[in-house]
C-alpha cells in the first residue's frame, strides 16, 4: 500500500537558499584620472563574504503504520498517536506525513481519515457508502488537503486536493492499490496489481510493468521530487524503475518474512526503502535504515509506510573574494574577479548576486561610484574547492562591475576614498 507525502519543507525539489552576502572591498579611487595607491584594487585587496549553508533536508526517519492503526516510528520520527486502542469500523490501509513531518494522518478502507500531529482533517468518506474499499491516500504538496484512492480506482479529493480524473469508469484489469501525488499536486498516477499505471492532471506517463509478467502483484508506487520518475514495488521484493528513477536494489530472494507492502523513495531519486507485513524494512541505495519492527510481536500486519525528512548537514561557511587589476579612476570602470571558497560536500550555485556601493566620506558619496552590472549569471563551485569566475571560465562582460563617473568637476575629494561593495544574493546548495 502506497502513501504519498507531499514535500516536506523543501521548496520544489529541494532548492535551499542561501543568505544575503555582505562583503568589504576597499577600492581606491583617484581623481583627476591619476592611478591610486597600489593598496586598493590593484593589490588585490580582498572582499570576504561569510555566510551559511542551508542545512539541505534529508530523510531522518520514518513511520511504519499496521492495519489496526498501531504506529512505530524509527530515526528522528516522532510518535504523534494512533488508532491502536480503538475500536475501527475497517482496518487501516495506509498513511501519510504532513510536509513538515511534524504528524500525519491514517486512513482506514472505509475512507474513514485520522489526523495526529499537525495534520488537519478535511474529511473522508467514512460515512459514505463505497463501490470499493479505499486503498491508499495522497497529500497535497501544501499539507491543506489529500486525495483518497478506492480499488476501482475512484478519486475522493478533500481540502485543496483538486480532481484530476479517476478510473472509477474504466474497466480496469486488476484493481488499483496505490497513488503518488506530483510535486506540484496538479495531478496524480495510479497503479494496478498488474502494474498498469494511470497519470491524470499534470503527472506524465514514464511507464508501467503493465505488460511484463509479474511473478507477485505489483503493490505501490512512488514518485521522485521532481515528478519526472517512479518506482512500482511488487508484492515479492521485485522494483520496476522509470523515468529519473533510480534502480538501487530490490528484495527478491531475500528473507522477508512477509510480502512487501509499501515502497518510499528518497526525492533525488538516490534510493528507497521497501518495507514488508511483518515491519521488515529494507534500504536501498542512499535510503538509511533506522530500524524495524520486524523483531517485535505485532498484532496486526504491516501496510504502509511514510518517511520524514530533516536537515542533517551541518551547514558550513563559505566565502567570497575579489580583486580588480585597476585602481578606479573618473570616466573608468574595474570588473571584479570574485573567489568563492566552497567548503561544503556539494557543489553550490550562486544566482542573483547584486552589487552595491557605500563610502565613509560625505565628501565622495556612493553615488560617484555606479554599479555597471552586477554578476549575470549563475555561477556553480564545485564541492570543497576554492576558485575565482575567471577560472570557472565566466567572461569579463559578465564580472560585478563598478565605475567612477567623471562629473567635469574636482573629485579630488574622492582620492584615496575606501569604498565597501555589500553583495546581496541567492544561492542553491
Amino acid at each position: 500500500m502506497q502513501t504519498c507525502e507531499g514535500p516536506t519543507t523543501r521548496s520544489p525539489r529541494h532548492r535551499r537558499l542561501l543568505p544575503a552576502l555582505v562583503g568589504v572591498l576597499a577600492l581606491v579611487a583617484a581623481a583627476g584620472g591619476v592611478a591610486a595607491a597600489a593598496s586598493g584594487v590593484g593589490s588585490g585587496t580582498p572582499v570576504t563574504a561569510h555566510a551559511r549553508v542551508a542545512q539541505q533536508t534529508a530523510p531522518v526517519g520514518y513511520w511504519l503504520v499496521a492495519s489496526d492503526g498501531g504506529v512505530f516510528a524509527y530515526g528522528q520520527a516522532h510518535f504523534y498517536g494512533s488508532t491502536g486502542a480503538m475500536i475501527l469500523n475497517r482496518p487501516i490501509v495506509g498513511m501519510a506525513s504532513t510536509p513538515g513531518g511534524h504528524g500525519y494522518w491514517l486512513v482506514a478502507s472505509d475512507g474513514g481519515v485520522f489526523a495526529f500531529g499537525d495534520a488537519h482533517y478535511y474529511g473522508s468518506t467514512g460515512d459514505e457508502h463505497l463501490n470499493q474499499p479505499v486503498v491508499a491516500m495522497a497529500v497535497t504538496p501544501s499539507g491543506d488537503g489529500y486525495w483518497l484512492v478506492a480499488a476501482d480506482g475512484g478519486i475522493f479529493a478533500f481540502g485543496d486536493a483538486v480532481f484530476h480524473g479517476s478510473a472509477g469508469a474504466e474497466h480496469l484489469n486488476r484493481p488499483i492499490v496505490a497513488v503518488a501525488a506530483t510535486p506540484t499536486g496538479g495531478g496524480y498516477w495510479l497503479t494496478a496489481s498488474d502494474g498498469g499505471v494511470f497519470a491524470y492532471g499534470d503527472a506524465v506517463f514514464h511507464g508501467s510493468a503493465g505488460n511484463v509478467r509479474l511473478t507477485s502483484p505489483v503493490t505501490s508506487i512512488g514518485a521522485t521530487g521532481d515528478g519526472s520518475g517512479y518506482w512500482q514495488s511488487a508484492g515479492d521484493g521485485g522494483v520496476f524503475a522509470y523515468g529519473d528513477a533510480g534502480f538501487h536494489g530490490s528484495a527478491v530472494g531475500l528473507s522477508t518474512g512477509g510480502a512487501v507492502v509499501d515502497l518510499s523513495g528518497i526525492d533525488n531519486g538516490s534510493g528507497y526503502w521497501l518495507v514488508s507485513s511483518d515491519g521488515g524494512v529494507f534500504a536501498f541505495g542512499n535510503a538509511p535504515f533506522f530500524g524495524s519492527a520486524a523483531a517485535e510481536v505485532l498484532t496486526r500486519p504491516i501496510v504502509g509506510m511514510s518517511q520524514v525528512s530533516g536537515s542533517t548537514i551541518n551547514p558550513m561557511d563559505y566565502t567570497m573574494g575579489g580583486h580588480a587589476d585597476t585602481p578606479v579612476t573618473p570616466g573608468t570602470s574595474v570588473v571584479i574577479d570574485l573567489q568563492i571558497t566552497n567548503p561544503n560536500p556539494e557543489p553550490i550555485t550562486l544566482g542573483s548576486v547584486s552589487t552595491s556601493v557605500t563610502t565613509t566620506n560625505a565628501d565622495c558619496t556612493s553615488a560617484n561610484f555606479p554599479v555597471t552590472h552586477a554578476l549575470l549569471r549563475p555561477v556553480t563551485v564545485p564541492a570543497l574547492s576554492s576558485t575565482t569566475l575567471s577560472e570557472l571560465g565566466v567572461a569579463q562582460s559578465d564580472w560585478p562591475t563598478v565605475a567612477m563617473l567623471e562629473t567635469g568637476t574636482d573629485q579630488d575629494g574622492c582620492r584615496n576614498v575606501p569604498l565597501t561593495l555589500h553583495f546581496t544574493g541567492e544561492a542553491t546548495g
